[in-house]
């Protein structure tokens, strides 16, 4: 496992504000075709075609996410979610193992918390330790 400096992991956060922007226009889509699909189904006999191309399509958008959160995993970092979009990085903190925990919108990584631990349990990162 790779462990990030908060430096090392605020530099990617450009990469990872892109490849959020293009994980919620999909998230936005794949919710607007399951609502289509849970409008279709409630006459399923007349849809049955349609409704297996929708939910093709689907599986499909939820595919492309995956693929978007395999990049973050591929950086070394892993999603968390997205509303709110989160990710971990692992990071080593007095001796121990951390997360530094991001957030979309965020320019700066100022909280971790334990590997225990969701974002409730985030602390502040100590100001004056180095950022390296």
């Amino acid at each position: 496992m790779k462990y990030f400096s908060v430096s090392e992991a605020e530099a990617l956060i450009p990469e990872l504000e892109r490849i959020f922007e293009a994980v919620i226009e999909l998230a936005a889509k794949a919710e607007a075709k399951a609502e289509h699909i849970r409008a279709m189904a409630e006459d399923e006999q007349r849809h049955i075609p349609e409704l297996a191309i929708e939910k093709s399509q689907l599986q499909f958008l939820a595919n492309a996410m995956n693929d978007w959160f395999k990049k973050i995993a591929d950086l070394g970092a892993f999603p968390k979610g997205i509303d709110p979009a989160l990710v971990d990085f692992p990071h080593r903190l007095a001796g121990k193992d951390v997360y530094l925990c991001w957030k979309l919108g965020d320019k700066r990584l100022t909280h971790y918390h334990g590997v225990d631990e969701g974002f409730a349990g985030r602390r502040p990162l100590d100001k004056s330790r180095p950022r390296a």
